[in-house]
């Protein structure tokens, strides 16, 4: 489609980047691109120039090669001592060629070992590919249509001729899609694609070599379109933006946010009008959030005079598209000239008459809570809804987003012209700009961090340094409009969600101006860019007709979980969004762009009544009102209004005393902090840090509170719920509910939060109004600081084995060659005992409960020479349709996030010693079917311990009989999707299971709701769920029937093997803590070196006494359990 894009000025960057096949370097910022307005349409090194001559060219930047595009050059070297002649006689002679090269790739040799270093033009060959599914990688079944390599350069055609009064030799030659077959970095062909990129981005020299000697060359890049950056260029090209931004009369600042986990420095563009915007701001969100009736007050008057926070950013950073985006974004900022843009406003008659036969093909009709809130712009693809787009999806599809003619577009939309004036815009709000969130992750073209975590499902656990830093600067900053960019989905999608709905969320005051923000978003993307015309959005579009009549939301997107940034954001009165593009190309870039611009107009435009629904969240939290205005938008998933509002937002939960307040949120939770009612310090002191991090207050005890039949000492922590961030504390604290009713995969990711069960802490819910009297309690800005508990006398320390610092601290006494014993009898059994005179550093690094007794209790000493191997479920490299192996190392293992919380849990978060080589390997843990099985089966066949857990790890045991005749579900690599924190019982005693039945915690987390069908002949079945209700989940249920009463656990001993099998993970997310001491228990039960001697010397783990174990978990849900009754009074413990 033909667009109107007219600038005061080019905004098209060239951007300059490094990478091939077969080599690999660190990366360096000689390459960094400038903005378009310093570039010239031809770019020269030396004597050579390059110049593109396709018609798609419109000379607004440095030409470069696309790995997507194909195009067309023209390449002029001048040849000294030379005639045309003599060059043309050379030229006949083949002497002369063209060569494209580097001495070197431009990212780390251990990361890219494969980098392409070039060659000749005729040396460069596409890459062959391989049909499959989008998601499939690049397929390798023999069904599938194979897109043979051929030469990456065609019609190189080489002329003598005299330029510029100079003979030169002058070629042309064009070039076609790196990959074959595919013109976008999208999700064709995913895995391969994207691992293999960095071997080719990259500047390259071109040159003209007569008899094999340079004789010109110029300087090219190879991305995959001009506007792709790397990491590198965006951290020097942001100062410069901020640089260009002040000299063109802004204001603009880099500010360094955060750290990620490989020590990257995260960072963000703030443009304002001018400085004292920001100050101002931040003056102004104090009173927001004290008094935010005086604010309205002032509003509703016109006394204020005030602006806003703008919000852009990318997660994920391999879908590329979107931090290029927030990059050409800023360009417009920082150039601050006015930009005109085309606006679809409205359907044309032929439009709606369109719409609604499109909508009738895809079975779609809009809910009655929005019907009359929405134009439909962007939903028309044409052609009776086939449309003309890329369905990579399948054939069977034809929803891709649409290219639409000129022709097309007018005949179906009403459209106006635009200006998009930045600095007028700054008269009312300001940007806040982070194109790179996961700095790491750019740094080497990955989806996940550099601990192998998925940050967007990490927002409200905040185990990662990312998450922690922008969920501060979200927290620091309130902003009133958020827009997170990912990809990709065929369709292109704008929020917002459909059901179902977080409750913690303010819903009624986001969707009164989210669907016209929405599409105020989608007019601008969709009218400005010439292939991607059309747009769905989830709570517009994705309801559909059934054959009754009824309705039904068959393949929501919903926003339920906090884990996502935007609805993270939602917690602090952000008007936020996801949005997925359809295609990893150029246009997507300028689709993207162009959405911003929409959407700081609508925000402008808009601003009074955005603000003053901001405040009222926070006026509600002040005064915790439950507003019955938000109750209809808990829908059933047949789309009946209200129907679950006493589900998601029930009114008669009962407190800790039986109260009910008639609300969804309570008047305060209570964390004790003393050794007497609180069981886990350590787990309730983070947590306290937690919630003041993410801007909610925290109130101590200042004298001793009772309330019901309880008594709160003084410094007891007390979280008040009349409060700007209530929805924020509720959102992390509050129990979840149990979501019965929807339909399996309804759920696009877990929403149990719940920290008190899933880190393992004691907390109180109080529903009494004035429970806690103002002059009773005093502010805190972190946890008070906390320090081992000791009681008693004697030679030996009993540590409880209550939560992490009491695992860690064990870890840390075996590698310092202490004797640790774990205790096998009694009260005690699952704690740990140590000679005291042992204990003092551990006491002074971590918070332990310790009671000190003068005989030890009966107990195994634990080995001291643990070296855990995790299997890693992946090859170390893809390989192209050749079957070379090509791109980053561990590249799909860098991705999969389950084997990473492995590691993660393991070594950062108990302190385990982790080993890569399988033979030094004392024990074997984890979740994953080994890419090494034969390996690993082998070495557990000969006596090496082996915990796992998960259904892919249960498949593994089957398959390779370790463990006799088992039974299970979810199998052969299947996944329920579901969830589910339930109680449990322990059929018979165990070490592993010790801890949790002596302290009464019967809950347990189960992630995938996978389930042991049949224990294996002479197993020990250790964990099996009740027939009791759930306590909180997503779960149909007909299968909650079917989970309850089921194995979780079993452990085996038979044939010379020692495995012990869980049916679900136990380390989800690092969030599932509480479960931790399951795996724990399993490790150390199965490293044991005979008898407890507080005298031996570290010792190893002796082949002749060490038992073998194996420990598997079933399905891709963990059990966890928590019943907070202490053990002889101590307090409650859960993880997550």
């Amino acid at each position: 489609m033909v667009s109107i894009r007219k600038a005061g000025g080019a905004i098209v960057a060239g951007l300059m980047l490094t990478v091939s096949l077969g080599q690999v370097v660190a990366p360096t910022t000689a390459m960094a691109s400038t903005s378009a307005q310093s570039q010239s349409a031809s770019q020269s090194t030396g004597k050579a120039k390059l110049e593109r001559t396709d018609a798609a060219y419109d000379g607004s930047s440095t030409p470069m090669i696309s790995m997507i595009e194909g195009r067309e050059f023209k390449l002029t070297a001048p040849v000294e001592g030379k005639s045309v002649s003599e060059l043309d006689s050379l030229i006949r002679d083949g002497k002369v060629t063209l060569t494209l090269s580097r001495a070197k790739g431009q990212f780390s040799k251990k990361t890219y070992p494969k980098q392409w270093l070039g060659g000749q033009l005729s040396d460069w060959k596409t890459v062959a590919t391989q049909d499959g599914a989008a998601e499939g990688g690049n397929g390798n079944t023999a069904d599938e249509k194979v897109r043979k390599s051929r030469d990456f350069f065609y019609d190189v055609k080489l002329s003598a001729r005299e330029v510029d009064g100079t003979p030169s030799v002058v070629a042309s030659f064009k070039n076609r899609e790196l990959y074959e077959g595919i013109d976008g970095i999208d999700v064709r062909s995913r895995e391969f694609v994207r691992s293999s990129l960095y071997d080719y981005v990259g500047t390259y020299g071109l040159s003209c070599d007569i008899d094999g000697e340079k004789v010109a060359s110029t300087k090219v890049d190879l991305r995959p379109y001009d506007a792709f950056a790397t990491q590198e260029d965006i951290d020097a090209q942001l100062p410069k933006l901020a640089k260009q931004a002040k000299a063109n009369g802004l204001y603009a600042e880099v500010r360094t946010f955060g750290t990620s986990a490989q020590g990257r420095p995260m960072r963000a563009l703030f443009v304002a009008k001018q400085k004292s915007d920001l100050d101002d701001y931040q003056a102004l969100k104090k009173r927001m959030e004290k008094d935010p009736a005086s604010v309205q007050a002032d509003l509703s008057a016109g006394k204020l005079r005030y602006k806003v926070p703008v919000v852009y950013s990318n997660v994920h950073a391999d879908e590329i598209v979107a931090s290029d985006a927030v990059m050409e974004f800023a360009r417009d900022l920082a150039a601050n000239k006015p930009i005109e843009y085309r606006r679809a406003t409205s359907l044309t008659g032929e439009g709606k008459a369109e719409l609604k036969t499109e909508m009738d093909h895809d079975r779609t009709v809009w809910s009655d809570l929005v019907k009359d809130d929405v134009t439909g712009i962007g939903y028309v693809r044409g052609d009776g809804g086939k449309g003309h787009g890329t369905n990579y999806d399948g054939a069977d599809t034809d929803n891709a987003s649409s290219d639409l003619s000129e022709e097309e577009f007018e005949k179906y939309y009403d459209s106006d012209t635009q200006t998009f004036d930045p600095s007028k815009s700054l008269d009312d709000v300001f940007f806040i700009l982070v194109p790179s969130e996961n700095v790491d992750a750019r740094a080497v073209n990955v989806r996940t961090n550099g601990n192998g975590f998925d940050l967007n499902r990490d927002n409200t656990y905040q185990t990662q340094p990312e998450t922690q830093a922008i969920s501060g600067l979200i927290t620091q900053w309130d902003p009133i409009s958020l827009h997170e960019v990912h990809g990709y989905y065929q369709q292109y999608q704008v929020e917002p969600c459909s059901p179902t709905h977080d409750p913690n969320n303010e819903y009624d005051l986001f969707i009164d101006t989210a669907l016209a923000q929405g599409e105020a978003f989608m007019g601008a993307s969709i009218a400005n860019n010439p292939t991607i015309n059309s747009v769905q959005m989830p709570m517009r579009d994705y309801l559909k007709l059934q054959d009754d009549g009824t309705r039904f939301w068959e393949a929501p997107f919903d926003d339920m979980s906090t884990s996502y940034t935007p609805q993270y954001a939602m917690m602090h009165g952000t008007n936020a969004y996801t949005v997925e593009a359809p295609y990893g190309t150029a246009d997507a870039v300028d689709a993207l762009r162009y959405g911003f611009i929409g959407n700081a107009d609508f925000v402008v435009q808009n601003k009074d009544r955005m603000f003053n629904n901001q405040l009222e969240r926070f006026r509600r939290g002040v005064q915790n009102i439950d507003a019955d205005a938000i109750r209809p938008y808990y829908v059933s998933q047949k789309d009946e209004k209200g129907a679950e509002a006493d589900t998601f937002r029930p009114r008669d939960s009962k407190d800790v005393n039986g109260k009910t307040n008639d609300n969804f949120f309570p008047e305060y939770y209570v964390i004790p902090m003393d050794a007497d009612q609180q069981n886990n310090r350590s787990a309730a002191a983070e947590t306290v840090d937690f919630l003041i991090h993410n801007g909610v207050e925290v109130k101590e005890t200042t004298k001793d509170v009772k309330v019901g039949d309880k008594t709160y000492p003084t410094g007891t922590m007390v979280v008040d719920m009349h409060q700007a961030k209530r929805n924020m504390a509720n959102c992390a604290l509050y129990p979840n509910l149990v979501i019965d009713d929807w339909a399996q995969y309804s759920l696009y990711s877990e929403p149990v939060t719940n920290f008190s069960e899933f880190r393992g802490f004691d907390m109180d819910t109080v529903r009494t109004a004035g429970a806690f009297a103002a002059d009773a309690l005093k502010d805190v800005r972190k946890a008070p600081a906390q320090k081992s508990d000791v009681q008693g006398k004697g030679e030996y320390a009993v540590i409880d084995n209550n939560g992490l610092d009491a695992v860690r601290a064990v870890n840390d006494l075996l590698e310092d060659g202490k004797s640790v014993g774990l205790v096998s009898e009694g009260k005690d059994e699952g704690d740990y005992v140590v000679a005291a005179e042992d204990l003092d550093d551990a006491a002074e690094d971590y918070v332990l409960d310790v009671t000190k007794v003068k005989s030890a209790p009966k107990a195994k000493r634990i080995s001291g020479t643990i070296k855990a191997y995790v299997p890693k479920a992946y090859e170390k490299f893809q390989k192209d349709a050749a079957g070379n192996k090509v791109g980053m190392a561990d590249y799909e293992n860098r991705a999969n996030t389950n084997g990473n919380w492995d590691d993660f849990a393991l070594a950062k978060q108990m302190g385990f010693e982790l080993t890569d080589d399988l033979d030094e390997a004392t024990i074997i843990v984890g979740s994953q079917y080994p890419v090494n099985a034969k390996a690993v089966a082998a070495k557990v066949k000969s006596g090496t311990p082996y915990v796992a857990y998960t259904a892919d790890a249960l498949q593994f045991v089957k398959d390779y009989k370790l463990a006799g005749n088992i039974s299970f579900t979810p199998s052969d690599g299947d996944w329920l999707g579901y969830d589910a924190l339930g109680t449990v019982e322990f059929p018979k005693d165990d070490i592993i299971t010790a801890t949790y039945k002596n302290e009464g915690d019967y809950l347990m987390y189960g992630y995938g709701g996978g389930y042991i069908k049949k224990a294996p002949k002479g197993s020990k079945v250790l964990i099996k769920t009740t027939d009791d209700p759930l306590v909180e989940g997503f779960m149909p249920s007909d299968y909650i029937k079917e989970y309850q009463g089921k194995i979780q656990a079993v452990d085996y001993q038979r044939d010379g093997r020692n495995v012990a099998l869980f049916a679900n993970t136990l380390t989800n997310k690092a969030h599932q803590q509480d479960d931790y001491r399951y795996l724990t228990a399993a490790v150390y039960s199965k490293q044991l070196d005979g008898d407890f001697s507080a005298s031996g010397a570290r010792q190893g783990a002796s082949p002749a006494v060490v038992v073998v174990g194996v420990l598997v978990v079933a399905g891709v849900a963990y059990l966890v359990v928590r019943n907070r009754k202490a053990k002889d009074a101590a307090g409650e413990k859960s993880e997550d």
